[in-house]
């Protein structure tokens, strides 16, 4: 991709973030000045958890079929 479509692309994200965290915020109940913040980092959060198991598996697997490639 181009760098272009990697800015698009990430403000789309960011947008889909803002509006998720937005509605949130909007609840009843969640009147507060921090719960904004605290829900965008709470929400970056559990989105993070299964990138980052995602990216630990993808590296495990590159490692063996590196390792498998090579002759000993």
């Amino acid at each position: 991709m181009r760098k272009v479509e990697w800015i698009i692309a990430s403000i789309f994200i960011v947008l889909g973030l803002h509006c998720l965290v937005m509605a949130g915020t909007l609840l009843p109940g969640a009147a507060e000045d921090s719960t904004y913040f605290s829900l965008l980092l709470r929400v970056c959060f559990w989105m993070g958890i299964p990138i980052f198991g995602g990216f630990a598996i993808y590296m495990i697997i590159m490692t063996i079929k590196k390792r498998k490639g090579k002759v000993l």
